[in-house]
């Protein structure tokens, strides 16, 4: 097996491991009163973090990477923006093919985000949620950093909803700003645009927000310290490459 095989098999086990052990309705809130909150709150970075980026609805083309079923980019869908902008690209074909029969509008793609087959400067905006955390292998998480960065445009932007913590955790390896500085080049290849707060820790948020969700975003301000989720905008240089 060559080395990009051997990586892309890995890529996949490290995602496929992830939806076998925790289900499909994990973050359910029609099943889970747990993640009602959490969900609202992840809603509400990406539009705080979405503002900051002046985006246009009616002229960018948007990519998500580790689409999985294609949830992240319904949501942009409830924005406002055209169908035929929004892209996605995953490397369980399971996932895109349950994505396709749910949404069959969006433009989704199995494939390895490693070495996508997209031409460079393809996307205004290129993003991630929640696929850094779950991915331990270094180079792998480098590789499609590189490939995030290739093919967004210059000036572009890269949109990372991720989580800041794992706590040690086995199989989570948390997006902190360190991660990110390393991973996207902040300085070189990137500038940080805003960092937006969303999501309580898991244990605590959706303990409140099963039991006392009034509760939920008076603790998300009073102690922002246990916010876990955080939405990072970063702007490629136009030089970067």
């Amino acid at each position: 097996m060559s080395e990009t095989a051997a990586r892309q098999q890995r890529a996949a086990d490290c995602f496929h491991d992830y939806y076998t052990s925790k289900g499909d309705d994990r973050n359910d809130p029609l099943r889970n009163r747990g993640v009602l909150f959490q969900n609202l709150a992840f809603e509400k970075s990406i539009v705080q973090a979405l503002e900051r980026t002046g985006v246009d609805k009616h002229t960018w083309k948007f990519l998500d990477v580790g689409c999985g079923a294609g949830f992240s980019l319904l949501r942009l869908l409830t924005y406002g923006i055209e169908p035929e902008r929004l892209y996605g690209i995953d490397i369980l074909e399971n996932r895109i093919a349950l994505g396709r029969k749910r949404f069959p509008v969006l433009n989704l793609t199995h494939g390895d985000a490693t070495a996508m087959q997209y031409e460079s400067g393809s996307f205004d905006l290129v993003m991630e949620s929640t696929l850094f955390i779950q991915q331990m292998d270094d180079s792998i998480s480098k590789a499609i950093a590189d490939e995030m960065l290739r093919v967004v445009k210059p000036t572009g932007h890269i949109m990372l909803i991720d989580w800041r913590y794992s706590f040690g955790r086995p199989g989570y390896n948390a997006l902190s700003p360190v991660r990110i500085a390393r991973l996207f080049g902040v300085g070189t290849r990137t500038t940080v645009v805003c960092r937006t707060h969303g999501a309580l820790i898991p244990p605590i948020g959706r303990a409140l927000s099963h039991y006392m969700p009034s509760l939920y975003f008076p603790v998300c301000k009073l102690l922002p310290a246990l916010v876990g989720q955080v939405t990072v905008v970063l702007q490629k240089k136009h030089r970067g490459e």
